[in-house]
């Protein structure tokens, strides 16, 4: 199966994040494959092209991350937070299996940086510790059968390879792609290949909303919280046994087109999801919705110029909050778009990955409401840069914000400086 370069994180993520920009800073998050590679940008390593003689190919993979990052805080007026400076970690380790050329195997933790990149525990050893791909791979001959905790490629955007030195684990990288329906979770993806460069894809999700996180682009309030997915989520912290929320439950299934060519890649995908609030009755209203998405991408005078963009309109059913039983008459809608540019004006390395020495520049922005009610926009801003020490060993540096704004309410946000070493290992 031809490799695509998918953008994720990323995260890209754990399977944990907030409700608005503010309050996504307080949960886990992503990030994406090998057919798929895991992060094209933030630089793992691809599986090894088959040995015709091993039968058994295994290959382990670790990428770490450290640097300092500040941040200047914008609050609101009855707020007095302060700005910090921090040093931060991060880490992804993985294992990556294949026996002969159709049935392979991956998986992945990652060590968090904790909320913001502030930090996590250390003494007793890093506490934040997150499961991240954990994957099992049949495909041959243009097909492929996906099973586990997998991320859909189809709902990765296309972003600068020059904002990627932390991993799409800080706000201003990792929010934008959760609200325009990044989905890594357990489930079951398909894909067949027409002819080289088009593939035809179909995933399927099913399980508690944190069990995906395509949960998180869905909006409506479910009483006390904000967003519905916040309930769930909360229970992890509370329970004994860190569990989420049993009540709830959620299939995602999307159709995706992907095509993958020298010159242009798109892909194309409609997350189609119901979500039923309470799993211990039958007769309650479900929340019903679609996610229609798609990124493009080109790759211009032997990929020195890299456009790209991406956009996605969500909608679906909101409860009555005053009977979460029933549905209300006001539908969510949600509209995120957004785009940028790389310049890779050397490559002085040859890498089984792309590393070259670049910058970039992406931005977007995201605006929610329900029904007649009040906006909510969201913008983010991100400007990198990039610069390989050794095959293994990058410099990056970035300049990241991203505001909220409520109508009638004051904007919070924050701006980052951020700094730091990655380091891929094979």
């Amino acid at each position: 199966m031809k490799k695509h370069h998918l953008a994720l994180a990323a995260f890209v993520a754990a399977s944990l994040m907030g409700t608005s920009a503010r309050a996504q800073e307080e949960e886990p998050a992503p990030v994406v494959e090998e057919k798929p590679e895991p992060l094209p940008a933030a630089g793992a390593p691809p599986m090894p092209e088959d040995d015709s003689t091993k039968d058994l190919v295994v290959r382990p993979y670790a990428l770490v991350s450290g640097g300092i990052k500040y941040d200047t805080v914008y609050d609101k007026p009855e707020e007095d937070k302060q700005n910090r400076l921090s040093t931060f970690a991060l880490g992804r380790l993985g294992l990556r299996a294949r026996w002969k050329n159709w049935v392979s195997a991956e998986s992945e933790l990652m060590a968090s940086g904790g909320i913001g990149l502030h930090g996590t525990s250390s003494y007793e050893g890093q506490a934040a510790l997150q499961v991240r791909q954990q994957v099992i791979r049949l495909g041959k001959d243009g097909w492929l059968v996906e099973v586990g905790r997998l991320i859909d490629p189809a709902s990765v955007d296309f972003y600068s390879a020059h904002v990627g030195e932390t991993f799409l684990q800080d706000t201003a990288t990792r929010d934008p792609l959760l609200y325009d329906g990044f989905n890594l979770g357990n489930g079951i993806r398909a894909a067949y290949e027409i002819f080289p460069g088009l593939e035809l894809a179909l995933t399927f999700n099913a399980g508690n909303p944190v069990s995906t996180t395509a949960s998180l682009m869905i909006g409506g309030a479910f009483p006390p919280f904000e967003r519905f997915y916040t309930q769930p989520y909360q229970a992890v912290n509370q329970g004994p046994n860190h569990f989420p929320d049993d009540t709830f439950h959620i299939y995602v299934l999307t159709p995706a087109i992907l095509v993958d060519t020298k010159v242009v890649d798109v892909k194309v995908a409609l997350q189609g999801f119901d979500v039923n609030t309470n799993m211990n009755r039958s007769n309650d209203d479900h929340i019903r919705g679609y996610n229609a998405r798609g990124t493009l991408r080109l790759k211009l005078l032997d990929d020195t110029v890299v456009p790209f963009a991406s956009g996605a309109f969500t909608q679906n059913d909101t409860l009555m909050t005053n009977d979460l039983s029933k549905r209300g008459p006001d539908r969510s809608r949600a509209i995120d778009v957004g785009g940028g540019v790389d310049y890779n004006y050397e490559r002085r390395w040859k890498c089984s990955w792309d590393c070259a020495d670049g910058i970039g520049i992406q931005y977007q922005n995201v605006q929610y409401q329900v029904g007649e009610g009040i906006v909510t926009s969201l913008r983010y801003l991100n400007v990198g840069t990039t610069y390989w020490l050794a095959p293994n060993v990058a410099l990056g540096a970035r300049f990241a914000m991203w505001f909220q704004e409520v109508a009638g309410q004051a904007a919070i946000g924050e701006r980052s400086g951020i700094v730091a070493l990655r380091f891929v290992m094979q």
